[in-house]
């Protein structure tokens, strides 16, 4: 997210914790989850980023390319791999 944003808010005390509001013109995700660090005199939200926890949501975005119409020879066995 390179963007620019000239936008000001303000600190507010929500029981014990401190809060601010973000502007709409940032655009991030509701309910996203950031960790918070303090560099400097700023205050630095890092979003969390989300890994993919099976190969199915791994690949969920993956678009076949057409290129490989027949299985790739790697060469000889090595090792454990076994013949399949």
């Amino acid at each position: 997210m390179n963007q620019i944003i000239n936008e000001y808010t303000t600190l507010s005390q929500w029981g014990n914790s401190k809060a601010t509001r973000i502007p709409t013109s940032v655009n991030i995700d509701v309910n996203q989850k950031f960790s918070i660090s303090i560099q400097g005199e700023s205050i630095v939200l890092t979003p969390e980023v989300k890994q993919p926890n099976t190969i199915h949501k791994l690949f969920s975005n993956w678009k076949d390319d057409g290129i490989r119409h027949k299985e790739l020879d790697w060469g000889e066995i090595k090792g454990n791999e076994g013949k399949y």
